[in-house]
């Protein structure tokens, strides 16, 4: 791996230009770091592929979804443009689970994705201090000896022969990237963000071909970079449908699924006015696989590249191609298939749910036994696409290389699937790139503070060994961390980093100000058992009062809500509906809550007891060699984080507690690091709910 100042005796090599932090891709991880970096302060340099990709959404063309939803709110809370782009540019909305209580309710929009991209683009051009700029990186750099002692602490002599050998003791530093015409970028910070270029291959029948997603050019020999720096990487597989065109469906066929009436803008800052381009909504379009389907697919499974061995990639569980469904599932009839439209002024439609790597004539015929879709014409083919992405494990909690100063990794390159998860990560990957190059503590998001927390420690703790999607049974606390109260979760530590404005954060403190009030208002206020307080109660279709009771334990009664309550309730205040809603599920779910903010106390107490990264595990009495070898090579930072390394059980973790506390016995217990985000932002701490 070669320094800045090698790179520059390469045959046609240049100096470019030199800046803060580099941002490798510019998707929705590179969109968000880079914005990030910028916005508080830095001169940051985003580089894409091809400007007409920025923040592409090359699969479905939604925004949101079960947990999603969550994240794309949790963004906007901390400062992150996602929400605000998609509220700009959705054309349905739906909130999804509403049966199933608000601990997973999960809003999701479908959004029309060239104005998306021409949106973001636009946010990202008019940035300043943000360059965008189309070059293809081929190889990261290494910092020049001097810069890299300074770096990271240790001696030039012992960063010069690091740079030959990446086995040496002494940690490397980032010092910026050469593109493939040679130009030369210098840079303390860099952020690879890369999605699924790296060495990316398309897969249709027996026809394979380097590319990107949607027809892009690949990105070639940057993986081969990140293996000369030591870093551990996998191969990955990810699918996409066909796309059609709405002229030759037969609605009639079909189940039409319209958005919900009342739409609510992912951003906490947009009102339902903010979305210009909601009115009228698009519908989607419900149908299903056939018998002639099923039997099509089974007929030529051996005609599949997943099943005839060509793919090497490891596939998302969760999002399985048609052909896998029936392999995997034999005992289903049908499976769902829905139409998407993917902008207002295209007739293209997203067919989800048939997701294909199979020959083309074999997706058409596929395609023409679904009800409904029996003269629909592909304007793009299904395709299965292998790329290159890390091991997350070699990751801290800020998303930086253990390994290499000033290298951080986001999105896809991760091994994630999904938008949202990209965008979370970048913009938590951007936020500790500049704390790190101002010598600020870094930003570390707990799992009992937001799904993007959750997020990130199961991606470097466990790592994962297929593409990871987000889903609320990750999380163990999702009654606190649910979409409606993700400002009073993060608002605060976004105003702390410099992302939230101070107007958003007073916006934020009344809103606050006023739940916390009425919640205290409702705990007080009696309501008597009279004839008119009782007739209304049966009305509502609940039991009749037969002593005084406050309106928070009314509003224990599954069957009533707030709004039923204001007949009983003359001097109740104007409120906005997302301060209703909040007081609603503060009131209704207040022993459910209690009891998990009890859980995270407790969850905190093994967070809290730390563990040094230089700990010899092997001399650890008791301790299982698994164990050992796994806590080795993870270096967790707690006592929490080591109970969730894949192969450590509890009776390893009963070892290292007593072992501790010998530790601290002789004076040697690990100190508390600073660290903004995990304790100041605690989901137990200033949380509405």
């Amino acid at each position: 791996m070669l320094t800045c100042k090698q790179a520059l005796l390469q045959p046609d090599a240049w100096l470019a230009d030199s800046c803060d932090v580099i941002v490798i891709g510019a998707g929705h991880a590179g969109c968000e770091a880079a914005l990030a970096a910028a916005r508080l302060g830095k001169h940051a340099i985003l580089f894409a592929m091809n400007l007409d990709a920025v923040a592409n959404m090359p699969c479905n063309p939604n925004i949101g979804g079960t947990a999603k939803g969550q994240l794309v709110r949790e963004i906007d809370a901390l400062g992150g443009e996602m929400g605000r782009a998609a509220d700009k540019t959705m054309i349905q909305y739906r909130m999804l689970n509403r049966s199933r209580g608000p601990a997973v309710l999960s809003p999701r929009a479908q959004i029309d994705r060239r104005l998306y991209q021409m949106t973001m683009k636009a946010v990202v051009e008019s940035q300043p201090g943000l360059d965008l700029r189309q070059s293809e990186i081929v190889s990261l750099l290494l910092a020049d000896p001097i810069d890299c002692a300074a770096s990271n602490g240790t001696t030039a002599e012992n960063c010069s022969e690091t740079a030959d050998n990446k086995t040496s003791a002494a940690r490397l530093a980032i010092g910026g990237v050469m593109t493939r015409n040679g130009a030369v970028y210098t840079a303390p910070a860099v952020i690879v963000a890369t999605g699924t270029y790296m060495e990316a291959k398309i897969i249709i029948g027996s026809c394979q071909y380097s590319s990107g997603p949607d027809g892009m050019f690949p990105s070639l020999g940057l993986a081969q970079s990140i293996r000369a720096a030591g870093l551990p990487m996998q191969r990955f597989k990810t699918g996409t449908p066909v796309r059609i065109n709405r002229n030759g469906v037969n609605h009639a066929e079909m189940q039409r699924q319209d958005g919900d009436n009342e739409v609510q803008p992912f951003s906490f800052e947009h009102e339902a006015a903010d979305l210009p381009n909601i009115d009228p909504q698009e519908p989607c379009w419900l149908t299903y696989t056939s018998p002639e389907t099923r039997s099509l697919i089974l007929e030529n499974l051996d005609r599949s590249p997943l099943y005839s061995g060509q793919i090497a990639g490891v596939g998302a569980r969760y999002c399985p191609s048609v052909e896998d469904k029936f392999v995997k599932f034999p005992d289903k009839d049908r499976h769902q298939i829905f139409l998407e439209p993917t902008g207002r002024g295209t007739d293209e439609l997203y067919v989800q749910g048939l997701s294909s790597s199979m020959p083309e004539e074999i997706q058409l015929a596929i395609l023409h036994s679904v009800p409904g879709l029996k003269n629909a014409r592909i304007m793009r083919t299904g395709y299965a696409i292998e790329y290159d992405c890390l091991d997350p494990t070699c990751l801290d909690r800020t998303l930086a290389a253990k390994t290499i100063a000033g290298l951080w990794f986001a999105g896809q390159i991760n091994g994630t699937s999904g938008y949202e998860e990209a965008a979370a990560q970048g913009l938590v990957a951007g936020i500790n790139a500049v704390r790190s190059l101002n010598g600020q503590e870094p930003v570390v998001i707990g799992r009992s503070q937001a799904y993007i927390g959750v997020l990130i420690d199961d991606l470097v703790t466990k790592g994962t060994q297929e593409p990871y999607r987000m889903m609320t049974s990750r999380a163990e606390y999702r009654l606190l961390l649910r979409q409606d109260n993700a400002d009073a979760r993060l608002t605060p530590l976004g105003y702390e980093i410099g992302l939230i404005s101070a107007e958003r954060y007073a916006r934020f403190k009344a809103k606050d100000s006023m739940i916390n009030s009425e919640i205290a208002r409702c705990h007080s206020v009696l309501v008597r058992p009279t004839a008119t307080v009782n007739a209304a109660l049966t009305e509502l279709g609940t039991a009749k009062l037969n002593n005084p009771a406050t309106l928070a334990s009314l509003l224990r009664r599954p069957e009533l809500k707030y709004a039923d309550l204001a007949p009983l309730d003359p001097e109740r205040s104007d409120l906005t509906k997302a301060v209703m809603e909040a007081v609603e599920i503060s009131l209704k779910y207040e022993g459910y809550i209690r009891l998990e903010e009890d859980r995270i106390r407790r969850f905190h107490q093994l967070e809290d007891r730390l563990l040094a990264t230089d700990i010899d595990y092997k001399s650890i009495r008791g301790l299982r060699i698994e164990a050992a070898q796994k806590l080795a090579k993870m270096r967790p930072v707690s006592i929490g984080q080591a109970a969730r390394v894949s192969g450590v059980s509890p009776a390893d973790i009963s070892v290292l507690l007593v072992w501790l506390d010998a530790q601290r016995r002789n004076g040697k217990e690990t100190k508390q690091p600073n660290i903004m985000g995990a304790k100041n932002g605690n989901s137990s701490e200033g949380v509405t709910a």
